[in-house]
């Protein structure tokens, strides 16, 4: 086993990683030994003690004569006792010489997350040959072959590494900075030219320029250390990306580690339309259209709401069957969307209910934009299997008042909306909106 004194570049590595021979773990780093239960003096250690049965489905990953390319599974595996997925990503660092076994580094990601960053930077310093990269000295004594690997490690490891001198000029990365940034050193080697290319826009490069020099200037007041941020950069590509970002410094470099969790906001933001959208019509949801009345009516901005109802739309299900109606549906709120403004607020209630905020409108304004509204989805039927349906919508519309709550003025849009029903539906009724009147009977919908 290799002296872990050689190893201790691990600890700055910004996700849960080890180092592996002949399935055996040889060191980890401290964010894998937290997410495995295990200490430092536990190794060496097999990996299938590590992943159960799960370190097998490894080995076809982890071939001699395969190249050294990065590569990844997915796995489930057992975590102190709870199984949750695992994607190991994976670099042959040194092919093996005179029959011995290669070695690995393996990246381990829990689920789409990256694990979380160490608040305290404790970790030993990284042996010369890890902080200068292409250097072949230093390190302990009896550990030349691991010192004499630290470089190709460094080279392929599964996260970018960014490596600058003194004078913030990039004297060293590796091939998952290439992937992620998708450029060579010597294109962004000068500072200028990192800034110009990563940062196209002038106005959001102004503003992440500032931003880094209130980071440095915090790292400079303590060990120099930059915990885990997240900040977006344009690609060689031309590709927009999240990156998380760690940096420390050593003698008299910094070196920065990089990981792409473009993914993982991607996810997060189709996560936030799910929980914000009405699924069958792409409007918002009833909840979300809650909050946006409730912050218009915090701003103390004027405002409108309408409600709409489809007509004899029970009718419609029970003669033409719930796809139909789900098209009728999906028509209304088409019309509806490309008849309001880009600021105004569309969301379907619930049922055949549809409701709208119309930002920054009087009871006259607000009138007219219902008037449109019902004109618009009352100028032609929806086609179906069985033909064309005519479709039509009632609306009640109210406007805000100083101190008012959002229950009390869609009570009063609603209060519109019956009057418009009783009134031979396909219009347009308004409440003064100044106060809840008292609820008017229920009224038949034939």
């Amino acid at each position: 086993m290799p002296d872990p004194a050689a190893l201790h570049w691990l600890s700055h590595v910004a996700v849960p990683m080890l180092a592996a021979r002949a399935g055996t773990v040889v060191a980890m780093n401290p964010l894998a030994a937290e997410l495995f239960g295990r200490g430092q003096d536990a190794l060496p250690l097999e990996l299938t003690a590590l992943l159960g049965e799960a370190a097998h489905a490894l080995e076809a990953l982890l071939q001699p004569d395969t190249p050294p390319a990065p590569r990844a599974i997915a796995l489930r595996c057992t975590l102190q006792g709870e199984t949750r997925p695992l994607k190991v990503g994976a670099r042959r660092v040194d092919p093996g010489q005179d029959g011995g076994d290669a070695i690995w580094a393996l990246t381990l990601i829990p689920g789409d997350e990256a694990a979380p960053v160490p608040s305290e930077a404790d970790q030993s310093e990284v042996p010369h040959a890890a902080g200068h990269a292409g250097t072949g000295g230093g390190g302990a004594a009896g550990n030349d072959e691991w010192v004499r690997l630290l470089p190709a490690i460094l080279e392929r490891l599964p996260v970018a590494l960014l490596i600058e001198d003194e004078n913030d000029v990039g004297v060293f990365v590796n091939d998952g900075f290439a992937d992620i940034f998708e450029y060579r050193l010597d294109e962004i080697a000068a500072l200028d030219d990192w800034w110009n290319k990563l940062y196209p826009d002038p106005v959001v490069r102004e503003e992440a320029r500032r931003d880094w020099a209130d980071t440095l200037a915090n790292a400079a007041a303590g060990d120099g250390t930059i915990s885990a941020s997240e900040f977006e950069i344009r690609s060689g590509s031309g590709t927009n990306k999240m990156v998380q970002f760690h940096s420390f410094r050593i003698s008299g470099y910094r070196v920065h580690s990089y990981f792409d969790v473009t993914h993982r906001h991607q996810l997060a933001a189709d996560l936030r339309i799910l929980a914000d959208t009405d699924a069958l019509t792409g409007v918002l949801n009833r909840r979300s259209f809650l909050q946006h009345a409730t912050h218009l009516i915090r701003s103390n901005l004027p405002f409108a709401a309408l409600v709409l109802d489809i007509d004899h739309f029970k009718q419609v299900n029970d003669r033409f069957g719930h796809g139909f109606g789900d098209q009728v549906l999906v028509e209304v709120a088409t019309r509806c969307r490309g008849a309001l403004r880009e600021g105004d607020v569309l969301a379907r209630l619930g049922g055949e209910e549809f409701a709208v905020l119309l930002p920054g409108e009087d009871a006259a304004c607000a009138a007219a934009v219902a008037e449109r509204l019902r004109a618009v989805i009352a100028a032609a039927p929806v086609s179906g299997p069985l033909g064309s349906h005519p479709v039509s919508v009632s609306i009640g519309g109210a406007c805000a008042w100083p101190g008012g709550v959002i229950e009390d003025l869609l009570q009063c849009a609603d209060n519109a909306l019956y009057e418009a029903k009783r009134s031979g539906r396909n219009c347009v009724r308004f409440d003064p909106g100044r106060g809840p009147a008292a609820t008017p009977p229920p009224f038949p919908d034939p």
